[in-house]
């Protein structure tokens, strides 16, 4: 009787712990940009350009402004390009090749066709006003998981609204 109890207890408890494994993998927890952060949804990039360039991507971005990882996915889910950042260097995989630059910010622009804020957009990512020469960010909606980003200056004026997910 006394071992039958503890095989139940044992098996509750290893259950629980298993439980536990699998809801801890399986949730998002949005951190301070300062630590490594994790962030996914999708993003909408509008350069009023002529002609007018747009981009709408779901994405994954890990990492910080000096190091981290950034995925973009076609609607249908497959990748189409990583971009990866240390201090030392940056690259984008893209279409079985690897380019590299000498910095996050070279790499963006390549990959986007604009220059982005991006330690801003960490900031902004994490619900926090951070200031970016020509740029304008709206984060009201940040609370249900949403904010826009404008700038005016320098030309050619840019959108980029981002949805993360829940």
């Amino acid at each position: 009787m006394k071992r039958s109890v503890t095989r139940s207890l044992f098996k509750m408890g290893l259950s629980f712990c298993l439980g536990m494994m699998l809801i801890s993998c399986a949730t998002r927890i949005m951190v301070p940009a300062s630590a490594s952060a994790y962030w996914s949804g999708r993003l909408a990039l509008q350069i009023n350009s002529e002609p007018i360039q747009q981009m709408s991507v779901s994405f994954e971005l890990q990492g910080s402004p000096e190091q981290g990882e950034l995925i973009l996915f076609s609607p249908i889910g497959t990748t189409m390009a990583k971009l990866n950042w240390t201090p030392q260097m940056a690259w984008i995989e893209q279409n079985g090749h690897r380019n590299h630059g000498a910095n996050l910010q070279a790499m963006t622009e390549q990959l986007t066709g604009t220059s982005l804020p991006i330690s801003a957009l960490f900031e902004w990512l994490a619900g926090r006003e951070q200031a970016a020469p020509g740029w304008q960010v709206d984060l009201s909606t940040h609370p249900e998981g949403r904010l826009t980003a404008q700038r005016k200056k320098p030309q050619p004026e840019t959108v980029l609204r981002i949805i993360l997910d829940r």
